[in-house]
């Protein structure tokens, strides 16, 4: 029988978890092309993994089924046709231009085992490996120096949790700001349609949400509560969207939205506040005076209604029904420290009980501070990890909690 598979909190016991082990992609990321593949600087892939491992140990030892996106994908691709059209789909995004390379390129893949075809779709191909099919030399053969891939590496496919998110009952795929990041949902989406595990969850949206939202900036704090970040790539139409739907049909009854600034920075809500209890939240200071919130719910005439809130404070508080969350702020509250932390993603915790959260080993301040909160720590380790900005909660997509409101 397939699982069911429910996300209602951001703390309830984690039951399932989706993850990728961080692969060779990593190993093609080029200096002159890290901003257009989005990362600072280049992970040591072999330590990155062995961080990975810790991190998936740490959260089976919490009690947690841990999946890989990439055994899922195997477990479908045992059907030839759903391998043709995965690695179809991938091909709409490629550099190819040329119809008789593109078919080539489409031969290659599908001559190699289907363990290599993920590989290759993730890791990116490289144009050397098609040019001993082709019948006549192209100027891709001659500028390899200047971008050497037809399929573009996906470096940041480790970073699971901005492939989509479960809300409810339901699954909500991303739609991805950045043109290097639209392949990464791909897999997700064929997973969805195809794997056992998804059996019984239905798409929130079939068609694709306007661009963009993405899984870092979608919190769901209780059952009735989500928290969507207006960020540097999730955008006010596609709030809308999906608000129009989850309020409308009473998937949640309020959806609470925190612009944050939209830079590099702060990516996603996720990189600078998360819920790590019932009424707690760590935040990064740095932005406490520049974020705007706001109160979405069902209006008369099947409208959304809008309205402004005074504070962070007031809108969690009302949300959750309590007098007032206790909001941590980030390496104690000094500015210095916070900023280096933030760095290193000290506020992207991931609970996985109320009050238990996973956090880098790094971050010493933030961690010491949440404790002293009466939040418990499990620490990793996260050197080569964070240098793709990201932390332990956007590592993974929980599939399953324990409702715990």
């Amino acid at each position: 029988m397939a699982a069911i598979l429910r996300v209602d909190s951001e703390i309830g016991d984690l039951q399932a978890v989706l993850l990728h082990r961080p692969g060779p992609e990593l190993n093609n990321l080029i200096p002159r092309y890290l901003d257009d593949l989005l990362f600072d600087e280049i992970p040591w892939l072999d330590k990155a993994r062995e961080e990975h491992e810790e991190f998936a140990k740490a959260l089976q030892a919490a009690g947690a089924k841990v999946y890989y996106v990439e055994d899922l994908v195997l477990d479908i691709m045992e059907n030839e046709a759903l391998t043709k059209n995965l690695i179809s789909e991938h091909l709409k995004f490629t550099r190819l231009f040329d119809p008789e390379i593109r078919k080539w390129v489409e031969h290659y893949l599908l001559s190699l085992s289907k363990e290599e075809i993920i590989g290759k779709l993730m890791a990116g191909l490289h144009k050397k490996e098609i040019q001993k099919f082709k019948s006549h030399q192209t100027l891709s053969d001659l500028t390899t120096d200047s971008y050497p891939f037809y399929l573009d590496p996906l470096p940041s496919m480790y970073f699971t949790r901005d492939h989509g998110s479960m809300v409810a009952g339901g699954l909500q795929v991303s739609s991805m700001y950045n043109f290097a990041r639209r392949r990464e949902t791909i897999f997700l989406r064929f997973i969805q349609r195809y794997h056992p595990l998804f059996q019984n969850t239905a798409l929130w949206f079939e068609e694709e949400i306007p661009t963009g939202i993405e899984g870092g900036d979608v919190l769901i704090i209780n059952p009735s509560t989500l928290v969507i970040g207006l960020s540097e790539r999730t955008t006010e139409e596609a709030i809308e969207f999906v608000a129009q739907k989850y309020l409308l049909e009473e998937v949640v009854q309020q959806i609470v939205v925190i612009e944050i600034p939209a830079r590099r920075a702060y990516m996603h809500l996720d990189t600078v506040f998360t819920q790590v209890d019932y009424d707690q939240f760590v935040m990064y200071p740095g932005i406490k005076e520049e974020v705007c919130v706001y109160w979405l719910e069902r209006g008369l005439n099947g409208k959304v209604n809008a309205k402004n809130c005074d504070s962070l404070n007031e809108a969690l508080s009302k949300a959750l029904g309590v007098k007032s969350v206790n909001i941590i702020y980030s390496g104690g509250g000094d500015p210095i420290t916070a900023a280096r932390e933030q760095w290193g993603d000290s506020t992207n915790t991931l609970a996985v009980k109320p009050g238990v959260v996973v956090c880098y080993d790094r971050n010493q301040v933030t961690n010491k501070q949440l404790r002293e909160n009466g939040i418990t720590v499990l620490e990793i380790p996260g050197s080569e990890l964070v240098r793709g900005r990201g932390g332990p909660r956007c590592m993974s997509m929980p599939l399953n909690r324990a409702r715990v409101f």
